[in-house]
Order: C-alpha cells, then structure tokens, then sequence
C-alpha cells in the first residue's frame, strides 16, 4: 500500500475519533477553541513588547506558531 494512503487513513481515524470525543463531551470543544485564543492573547500582550523578531512582527509569528 501507497505510504501517502497509510498517513491519510490514519489521520481519517485519529480525525473520526475526535469528532466522536467531541460529541460525547461538548466541553472538549470549548477547551480546543479557547486555548489558542487564550495563548494569542497571553503571549501577544503579555510577553509581545519584550521579544524582537527580526524581519517580522511578533505578532504574526506568534499565530503561526500557535497554530501549527
């Protein structure tokens, strides 16, 4: 079998699991929206004005590394 197909089977499974998770436990879905959101707004305001990135703005490479 193709290594390209194992990787998105596996991922169809592992994306299935979490949406059955998510149904039996709504509050599941509340953690997994509001944690990025609350790491934006920590890192952004909290630590933002200390770290210098060079060539770009914190904050852009604060929401890719976030949600990567």
């Amino acid at each position: 079998m193709n290594p390209i197909r194992h990787v998105l089977s596996d991922t169809l499974v592992i994306a299935k699991r979490n949406v059955i998770k998510i149904t039996r436990v709504p509050e599941v879905l509340v953690f997994v929206v509001m944690s990025p959101i609350m790491f934006v707004l920590l890192f952004a305001y909290v630590f933002g004005s200390s770290i210098e990135v060079p060539g770009s703005n914190y904050r852009e490479f604060l929401i890719a590394g976030i949600f990567a």
